[in-house]
């Protein structure tokens, strides 16, 4: 078991290494109006084609030494730093959680970690293309929205749930939307925009309450100590845009991954 266990997650890791490539071609791809489901990818330097053996998450970064074959100019590290980063983020869910609906592949299982996978590589997707390019997919919060409606769905028609626990997370939904709208209204935009606002949406559904509430505060800690880092090492000022869906993205994950442990925690503190 121990062996099978340790095989499952070094291939997990590869997985994610893979969807993270993919993830970092996507945001390209979407950002240059380019087609994602054809033509071969490049090197977005040069433009020269790429070969499989280019293609190969974190080894060919590597072998390579963060150059391109053919222009030897530098590529990001933002290229190996979110396929190992996407990687990691795999091993920690199944480690966590996924293992346990890999050995048990009940219908609840399945339908369980496909749902939250989606959920994880999407918000890895958000967080990256915010970072860079300081916009959120309108089109990507319509598709997760609705593939949570499923998931509801299908919870309360197996049996699993209520349809006043599908209501709860709708409320809540409205009522996170509602209040980033109001921060937005009352900072005129200068704090965070439409698509946080979307995507505080998006995750109220996903999460419904109390849970998004321990989400959206760590949010906020996370964003305020990246924040003032950056302001003190001088690498942002205090007009510098910083893109709050990274924050939001990350914490979301972390809660995926580790809801256990932290309902367990704010449990035992009588927070829950």
């Amino acid at each position: 078991m121990l062996v099978f266990i340790i095989y499952l997650l070094i291939f997990t890791f590869l997985l994610g290494a893979a969807i993270g490539s993919f993830i970092n071609a996507s945001c390209y791809r979407v950002h240059e109006h380019l087609n994602i489901k054809t033509g071969r990818s490049m090197c977005p330097l040069c433009k020269h084609k790429l070969s499989f053996f280019d293609l190969i998450p974190i080894f060919s970064f590597i072998f390579l030494k963060g150059k391109c074959r053919y222009c030897k100019e530098k590529i990001s590290y933002q290229y190996i730093i979110i396929e190992v980063l996407t990687g990691v983020i795999f091993v920690l869910y199944f480690y966590f959680f996924g293992i346990i609906q890999v050995l048990y592949p009940t219908p609840l299982n399945i339908i369980q970690l496909v749902f939250y996978i989606f959920i994880i590589i999407s918000f890895i997707y958000i967080a990256l293309y915010d970072f860079l390019y300081l916009e959120i997919s309108n089109k990507l919060m319509v598709v997760i929205s609705v593939v949570t409606v499923i998931y509801l769905l299908l919870l309360y028609f197996m049996g699993f749930t209520s349809i006043s626990y599908i209501f709860m997370h709708i409320y809540t939904a409205v009522i996170v939307g509602a209040v980033f709208l109001l921060l937005i209204i009352i900072t005129r935009g200068s704090g965070m925009g439409g698509g946080d606002m979307k995507l505080a949406f998006v995750m109220g559904l996903i999460l419904g309450f109390p849970s998004i509430l321990f989400v959206l505060f760590l949010s906020f800690v996370l964003g305020a100590l990246v924040g003032i880092t950056l302001i003190i090492t001088k690498a942002k000022s205090l007009k510098s845009t910083i893109p709050f869906a990274p924050f939001l993205a990350c914490s979301i994950i972390f809660y995926i991954i580790f809801n256990q442990y932290i309902l367990h925690f704010l449990n035992y503190f009588y927070l829950l």
